[in-house]
């Protein structure tokens, strides 16, 4: 009726003049907070009203399990274009990638990635906390992603949220610190202790997917991004990429790219760094313990004779993971240091290396930041001061590093955009 129009209208008017009195006595920085969610909303499903779904990706390599689990985003979380950030040269184990990041990327699009995005290696060989912060940040900054979808063992997301929750103040826990102390005054490693001190509060192990989910969520909540979660439940019935990288090996069938081919670079690379007077300890993940052992072990003729997955396992200890210990012998192959990742954290992305998209995914290209780079050798050309930049001559780096040791992948400055 008109009496109720009216009445709606006064006060749909009353409320609107509540929140701009609300709006203008607030604080600067809480406006700038209140402005920057309402983009958040508004800009969230703009491309072309469609849904756009983000997952961080090492497709190493690509198998039935992926396809699965791109599959089930397009049924549960209706999603229009599925965008994948992927690990490029090297990942998060520490070790060069299986096959090219090129022959990764065909098969991920030929099977339902719409834009493929490259993570800049100072991020795809970082422990988990700083890789997914780096890959949910590249998501957020590219601006168009409305959720993020991870695989889940557990496929509980409210139990991962209140574990993220409790791990963003486990610092502040005295009593958490305390059992923790306790666990590793039995005996056991850091990893292993801090794991069993968690499951006191939180009972049934993590296991890897859910515990890449938790560093997801925390990055999630301290970057601030308005990005949905999602998580797919893993169906164990498909075989690991770890499972498959075995078989490979083992049968020896297809050419693939292994970390015993880098031996010698990173011997000759730490000869040199001793040359110079370098500490190991400047570079990222080697604690001057480590650094010690590491030249130590240089000088032992026997150790030297050892496979370098044998070397690490040596190098190991109780305190850190293979992956750990890895991954920071490949931060001294590519000299990557502390403060480059601290760097990049930052300050916003200084470009997106974009590999490839589907006929589909075309449609974001012309919604990509300016310093997305599609074609690297004609970009370069026209932005000749971009080389200059620190994690881009490192990405450059190991681009070279994995070409020598893998023939059958492409000069990056000569390859084509992929496009299926």
């Amino acid at each position: 009726t008109n009496n109720s129009g009216e009445a709606f209208g006064k006060g749909l008017t009353d409320y609107r003049s509540k929140a701009r009195r609300d709006f203008c006595n607030c604080r600067m920085v809480d406006k700038v907070r209140i402005v920057h969610d309402f983009k958040e909303r508004v800009f969230r499903k703009m491309i072309n009203g469609k849904k756009v779904v983000g997952v961080v990706t090492e497709f190493n390599p690509f198998h039935d399990g992926h396809a699965y689990f791109l599959q089930e985003i397009r049924k549960k979380y209706a999603a229009d274009y599925i965008v994948a950030v992927m690990s490029g040269d090297f990942v998060q184990r520490g070790e060069p990638a299986f096959f090219s990041k090129f022959e990764r990327g065909r098969e991920a699009i030929k099977k339902g990635v719409d834009l493929l995005v490259q993570l800049p290696v100072i991020f795809s060989l970082s422990g988990s906390r700083d890789f997914a912060y780096g890959s949910i940040k590249l998501l957020h900054e590219l601006g168009f992603v409305d959720q993020i979808v991870f695989g889940s063992e557990s496929g509980n997301l409210q139990r991962l949220k209140e574990i993220t929750s409790f791990l963003q103040k486990e610092e502040e826990n005295p009593d958490f610190q305390k059992t923790f102390r306790s666990y590793l005054a039995e005996g056991f490693s850091y990893p292993a202790a801090r794991d069993k001190a968690i499951q006191s509060y939180f009972p049934d192990s993590i296991l890897p997917n859910d515990n890449l989910g938790i560093s997801y969520l925390r990055a999630i909540d301290t970057i601030h991004t308005k990005m949905e979660i999602g998580i797919i439940f893993r169906d164990k019935n498909f075989s690991s990429a770890h499972s498959l990288r075995e078989k490979y090996r083992e049968e020896n069938q297809l050419l693939h790219a292994d970390i015993e081919r880098v031996k010698d670079y990173l011997f000759f690379r730490i000869m040199e760094l001793e040359r110079d007077e370098i500490s190991l300890s400047t570079f990222q993940d080697v604690h001057p313990e480590l650094a010690e052992r590491i030249v130590d072990f240089m000088k032992d003729i026997e150790k030297k004779q050892l496979d370098l997955r044998e070397l690490i396992k040596d190098l190991k200890g109780k305190n850190h993971t293979y992956s750990r210990i890895s991954r920071a012998l490949m931060h001294i192959l590519l000299n990557i240091r502390k403060e480059d990742i601290q760097e990049l954290k930052e300050k916003p992305y200084p470009y997106f290396r974009i590999l490839g998209c589907s006929s589909k995914g075309e449609d974001l290209l012309s919604f990509l930041p300016k310093n997305s780079i599609m074609r690297l050798g004609q970009y370069l050309k026209e932005n000749q001061e971009l080389i200059q930049n620190r994690s881009l001559k490192i990405d450059l780096f190991a681009g070279r590093i994995f070409q020598s040791i893998y023939p059958k992948t492409k000069d990056e400055f000569r390859e084509f955009f992929i496009k299926i």
